[in-house]
């Protein structure tokens, strides 16, 4: 008797086991997925935030009416592109979108300002090395990915060579989780 209460026990335990695993896989698999919600909305909330500085940004240039001002501007917008860049490297800012923003800016460094009204103004790529110089962006690999990225815009003028040597670098420089 004492033998077929053993063999019940150690049957029913195992039953209890298994439906311990199959109910912590499905309680793992619902954190998971709230997780999962979690870090998209965030990633929806940073797009977000750095689009409408962005914008506001190009909404202001309109408003440079002196070198001043200008420089105003140029300080807030490489600091809004240091930021983007932090939160890219940390997983905080999709790499695709970042790579685009990255590619954008690659294609319009030897350029100035259209928005901005007044003459003799720095190219952006004038205004980002005197940025880096001034140790605005002194974060760690911050300079080095900027330069490389000048050294891009410097050195490519075909599209699909820019294209690839700026995916290269975002790929250098993404955070491996």
């Amino acid at each position: 008797m004492n033998d077929i209460l053993k063999y019940y026990a150690e049957i029913m335990s195992s039953i209890a086991i298994t439906f311990g695993v199959i109910f912590s896989y499905i309680q793992i698999r619902k954190i998971s997925k709230s997780v999962d919600v979690s870090r998209n909305s965030n990633l929806i909330n940073v797009l977000n935030c750095f689009t409408k500085e962005y914008d506001l940004l190009i909404i202001e240039a309109a408003e440079c009416a002196t070198q001043k001002k200008v420089d105003t501007w140029y300080f807030r917008f490489w600091n809004l592109f240091t930021n983007e860049f932090l939160f890219f490297k940390e997983g905080l800012l999709e790499s695709h979108i970042f790579e685009f923003w990255v590619f954008k800016m690659c294609l319009y460094y030897n350029e100035k300002p259209s928005e901005i009204p007044i003459k003799g103004i720095n190219t952006y790529k004038e205004s980002h090395l005197k940025y880096i110089k001034s140790g605005n962006g002194n974060y760690p690999r911050v300079d080095s990915f900027f330069k490389e990225l000048i050294e891009i815009s410097d050195d490519e003028k075909d599209m699909e060579k820019i294209k690839d040597r700026v995916h290269k670098l975002i790929r250098k420089y993404k955070k491996i989780k």
